[in-house]
């Protein structure tokens, strides 16, 4: 039988001046992370296969989808842009999605 242990932020080993996003933020990537399948690997390329915001949207919710959208432009140096119609010429690669998967603190949420 396992035990969970649940770190405090004191030792999590992540430069939280650096990161410069709250504590919902983290979350929301934490979860992120936890469906794209840990953000490596073929699960992750599986997962972001096609257009992955609309995954992340069903998975997350609208809400949450959003923020993440916008963390992730903001983890890839992208200016994050709202607009009425999508567009479809933009392109992600696994790369992107690690980038922003490399940063999260790899701790469990208790809820």
């Amino acid at each position: 039988m396992s035990t969970k242990y649940y770190l405090d932020w004191q030792e999590v080993n992540t430069n939280w001046e650096d990161l410069d996003i709250n504590w919902e933020d983290v979350y929301i990537l934490i979860e992120a992370k936890q469906l794209a399948g840990g953000g490596g690997g073929s699960s992750l390329k599986d997962y972001i296969a096609g257009n992955p915001w609309d995954r992340f949207k069903k998975d997350l919710g609208e809400e949450k989808a959003e923020k993440f959208i916008k963390l992730f432009c903001k983890i890839n140096g992208m200016n994050y842009e709202e607009v009425v119609k999508p567009k479809s010429k933009i392109k992600v690669k696994v790369e992107h999605f690690q980038r922003v998967f490399e940063n999260v603190p790899n701790i469990k949420i208790k809820m």
